[in-house]
């Protein structure tokens, strides 16, 4: 059980991602998602570690396709030589 002047991390976050919801973001005005993130850190602070913790992924160099196509290859090549 919290006190009134305690807030869960719950609660905190649910608060954030209300307020966000209501902040008006013109998407055409954005260059840079991460920077966005940045600048609204003060505001949104919890929000923001995870959005960029998400948008910092690099992507990976090899697609997906190729990568699941060179282990067929792969196999199919075990199986010849069994």
């Amino acid at each position: 059980m919290t006190s009134n002047n305690t807030k869960t991390m719950k609660e905190i976050v649910t608060k954030e991602l209300l307020d966000l919801k209501r902040v008006h973001v013109d998407l055409k005005e954005i260059n840079n998602p991460l920077q966005w993130w940045e600048k609204h850190d003060s505001r949104f602070p919890i929000v923001a570690f995870f959005a960029r913790q998400i948008l910092g992924i690099v992507g990976s160099q090899i697609g997906t396709e190729q990568i699941f196509s060179l282990a067929g290859i792969l196999t199919n090549l075990r199986r010849c030589h069994l």
